[in-house]
């Protein structure tokens, strides 16, 4: 089985030019970091330390070596923010962007990240977003290097049905950076990130729920 934490765990996912950067500062701060299965709503998160325990990390396993590193720095700087200035502070306010985009120069070499990934980067951090899957140019960019690339709802036309988190959806309008999306099992209307990976083509049984 493949570790889930520690530094093992970490290589295995990372860039292999970032990995002696990344492991320096976990050796620096007490934080633990888990490799976690997808989940549809966050790629990471953070929380702080409690009750004595060390601050909390967690990356979705299923991302791509430069996806999985942009989200790692993220969580970090949400640790290194809260070290400087307490519980207080807003999760993504303007002491976060400071630190996140310090935590991530040392990144943007050529040994870490390829010259499209840098570019787009660079600009994000000149104002980051609360999620780097909100930023639609960082969002295309990284996916180039996924394994598998799945469309993006946005790409699609509307009135497409496809498939996500495993229900079935016909494409509506877009509301802004949401799409107003039927689903075909439950027969409500749910709003979609535009920017979500969907699937299209792949059959699933539809089990329509009684009204």
């Amino acid at each position: 089985m493949r570790p889930t934490s520690g530094p093992d765990a970490l290589r295995e996912r990372l860039p292999v030019g970032a990995v002696p950067v990344v492991l320096d500062w976990l050796q620096r701060n007490r934080v633990q970091v888990r490799i976690a299965p997808r989940r549809a709503t966050k790629l990471g998160d953070y929380r702080t330390p409690v009750a004595g325990r060390p601050a909390r990390i967690s990356v979705n396993r299923d991302l791509n070596p430069y996806a999985f590193l942009v989200t790692l720095v993220h969580e970090f700087a949400h640790h290194a923010t809260f070290e400087r200035c307490g519980p207080r502070v807003r999760p993504h306010g303007t002491e976060w962007k400071r630190t996140y985009a310090e935590l991530m120069r040392p990144y943007l070499a050529p040994a870490v990240l390829p010259e499209d990934v840098r570019g787009i980067l660079a600009g994000h951090l000149t104002d980051a977003t609360a999620s780097s899957c909100s930023d639609p140019a960082l969002v295309r960019v990284l996916r180039r290097y996924d394994d598998r690339t799945m469309p993006l709802l946005e790409e699609l036309p509307e009135h497409t049905i496809f498939r996500f988190n495993e229900r079935l959806f016909v494409k509506g309008a877009l509301r802004r950076t949401r799409v107003a999306c039927r689903c075909l099992n439950d027969r409500r209307t749910y709003t979609i990130d535009r920017l979500a990976g969907v699937e299209v083509g792949s059959p699933v049984p539809i089990v329509i729920q009684d009204q």
